[in-house]
């Protein structure tokens, strides 16, 4: 099994660094750091303003213990843990900040808990595969 790397890079080098620019609070983006596991870098936006929490997606419990270690040290992911998801798909899921809520009442409740701007998309946190919970 080929040894598993995570690498750290600039904000702006993540896939979905555009889909965030557009939705979050611009001052969290300087602090978010792109996360590459295997080819494709992922945004990973900080709690803070009017984020109260994000999550990163991880297909293996490996992967997200690497992720959570890799945020660590980093400001603005308070409240570190490893969660797993059924929806959109089986997942491991790296979360942040506060936790959020076993259902959501509505979709702009998602989007706010998320400081997401209102219906512009439904993926909350990095760009895994799926709509909604996503992540979450």
């Amino acid at each position: 099994m080929p040894k598993l790397v995570i690498t750290v890079m600039p904000p702006a080098e993540a896939y979905d660094y555009d889909y965030f620019r557009n939705r979050v609070d611009a001052e969290l983006l300087p602090q978010s750091i792109a996360i590459r596991v295997f080819r494709i870098p992922l945004l990973a936006v900080p709690a803070g303003r009017t984020r109260r929490g994000g999550w990163f997606g991880a297909n293996t419990l490996a992967i997200a213990l690497a992720v959570r270690d890799v945020l660590a040290p980093f400001g603005g992911f308070p409240d570190l843990r490893i969660t797993w998801r059924d929806a959109p798909h089986s997942s491991y899921v790296v979360e942040w900040g506060d936790h959020p809520p076993a259902t959501w009442p509505d979709e702009q409740e998602r989007l706010a808990f998320y400081g997401l701007v209102r219906g512009r998309s439904c993926a909350p946190s990095s760009a895994v595969p799926g709509c909604s919970p996503a992540a979450p």
